[in-house]
C-alpha cells in the first residue's frame, strides 16, 4: 500500500527535525518504507510504502513525539492509500469501457 501524508508548514523544516519524523513512522511501522515526497514553500509530503494501511494517529503520535516539529505543522493529512495493483485494475477497466 502507497500512502501519502500532506503536512502543511508554518516555516521551513530542517532535515534533523524530517529526519527524526521519517525515522519515528519508520520504527512505528517495523518493515515500511518511509520518504519525503515532493515538497514546495508550506507544504511537505512524507510517502509511506507498507503492507497495510497506515492511519493518521500513527503519524499523530510520531509528530506529538517531537514537540521542536509540532510548532512548524499547522495540518496533517492522510491521502487514501493506494495499492499499486487496485490502480492499474482501475485503469485497465476504465480503458476496456472507453
Amino acid at each position: 500500500m502507497k500512502t501519502v501524508l500532506a503536512l502543511e508548514t508554518t516555516r521551513p523544516i530542517g532535515a534533523r527535525e524530517l529526519n527524526g519524523f521519517l525515522s519515528g513512522l519508520s520504527a512505528r511501522m517495523p518493515g515500511c518504507f518511509v520518504s519525503q515526497g515532493p515538497s514546495t514553500a508550506g507544504r511537505l509530503t512524507v510517502t509511506i510504502l507498507s503492507s497495510t494501511p497506515v492511519e493518521l494517529e500513527v503519524a499523530e503520535q510520531v509528530l506529538d513525539s517531537l514537540p521542536q516539529l509540532c510548532d512548524a505543522i499547522s495540518s496533517l493529512e492522510l491521502q487514501q492509500p493506494v495499492s499499486r495493483f487496485a490502480a492499474a485494475r482501475a485503469a485497465a477497466a476504465a480503458a476496456a469501457a472507453g
